[in-house]
């Protein structure tokens, strides 16, 4: 069982991934917002983080940036997920140090195949 930390600014996402993680036999952890998100970081360390790109204030790039530059978090998996098919956003994403980038929606089986592939679960 991992650890997943879901990062997004819409409930009904977080809700969503939550119940797919939690179906597909994993924990959730969720965070409404980039600051919601380091705090949280502060406190548990999770196997794989998904954040959302738009985040209220803030980038899910930001965000990642922030991780990959903590030497407490900068070893932890992060997906970016976002609606916007951008391929530059996706190259950018990756260049933050995201190691994937999904469109919105997610199918579950994509969830399960992203999940096992960036943990050893």
């Amino acid at each position: 069982m991992a650890l997943i930390l879901f990062v997004d600014d819409d409930p009904y996402t977080l809700v969503t991934l939550t119940k797919a993680a939690e179906v597909l036999g994993h924990q959730a952890m969720v965070a409404d917002s980039y600051q919601a998100a380091l705090s949280l970081l502060r406190e548990t360390i999770p196997d794989l983080i998904f954040t959302d790109m738009n985040l209220t204030g803030e980038t899910g790039i930001s965000l990642v940036q922030e991780i990959k530059g903590r030497s407490s978090t900068a070893g932890i998996p992060v997906i970016i997920l976002s609606a916007s098919p951008e391929v530059a956003t996706a190259e950018e994403a990756q260049a933050a140090g995201a190691l994937a980038y999904l469109h919105k929606p997610v199918r579950l089986n994509k969830l399960q195949e992203v999940i096992r592939v960036y943990t050893a679960h």
